[in-house]
């Protein structure tokens, strides 16, 4: 098993949880490496977190191990599971976070993180990433086989996050925000090789559906310098999903995009 620990949270960069998280990682395991993802995850949105856990693990050395917590069921029923895919580890609350990373990296055994003998000696009810994630990442990178961490479980019993597929008809796909980045840019739940396959000759309208379902007509560019400075505008992003940016601006604040937003490309056959 590898020794790098790579981090995903949502637990921000100005108190000491991820130190503490680290601690106990080194503890455990002072040779493994620890590899921060981000910590910038929007608090309690798992539906970003999966979008960004998804963008960094097709880059990171086969065999890492992932501690992902973007937990906002943590102490409750919610099952706190290690899963193996074909390329990497990881461990994660059961709440969807790894939806699309593992549509990637698919599934090849999983647990529940049950068994106490690879926790922390005491279990907080509102910081298992500390005291359950880490010390169970740790014993892995210590070679401790997965299946001793806990009970098997059915891949297939994975939670999937609700809505995280677009929704193809004659015509017309229908997509969702999956995050907003930095720069205000929001992405959506389409990707590129999707709609190639859906529609692979290009000729396509981009409209957003915004408040009062008002329409907004986007050009679908190639990048932001083909339109003026100000206007809006669609493209493929770096990580192949269909982004909606603002040329100098923040989209998201600029047309108004929310959860219920929804972006259509409708297809000229």
């Amino acid at each position: 098993m590898s020794r790098l620990v790579a981090l995903l949270t949502d637990y921000g960069y100005e108190d000491t949880y991820v130190a503490q998280v680290k601690a106990v990682l080194l503890c455990l395991c002072p040779t493994c490496e620890i590899l921060d993802l981000t910590h910038g995850v929007p608090p309690q949105n798992v539906r970003s977190g999966a979008y960004l856990l998804a963008t960094a693990t097709p880059y990171l050395p086969e065999n890492t191990i992932i501690v992902a917590v973007v937990d906002p069921g943590v102490g409750t029923a919610r099952r706190a599971v290690a899963v193996r895919g074909v390329r990497h580890t990881y461990i994660a609350p059961d709440n969807g976070l790894l939806s699309l990373a593992l549509r990637d990296d698919p599934p090849q055994c999983a647990v529940a993180l049950d068994n106490p003998r690879y926790h922390l000696s005491e279990v907080s009810a509102t910081f298992h990433g500390r005291d359950l994630f880490a010390p169970c990442a740790a014993h892995l990178a210590n070679g401790v086989p997965l299946d001793r961490l806990g009970t098997p479980i059915e891949a297939t019993t994975l939670i999937s996050l609700p809505d995280i597929e677009p929704e193809f008809s004659e015509g017309v796909v229908r997509c969702k925000p999956l995050h907003i980045d930095h720069f205000g840019n929001v992405i959506f739940n389409l990707r590129r090789d999707e709609f190639a396959k859906f529609h692979p000759d290009g000729g396509v309208a981009v409209v957003l559906i915004g408040k009062d379902a008002h329409a907004t007509p986007l050009p679908l560019v190639r990048t932001f310098g083909e339109v003026a400075w100000g206007a809006p505008l669609a493209y493929w992003g770096s990580n192949g999903y269909l982004e909606v940016a603002v040329n100098g601006g923040a989209a998201a604040h600029t047309l108004e995009i929310g959860d219920d937003s929804i972006l259509e490309v409708r297809t000229a056959r």
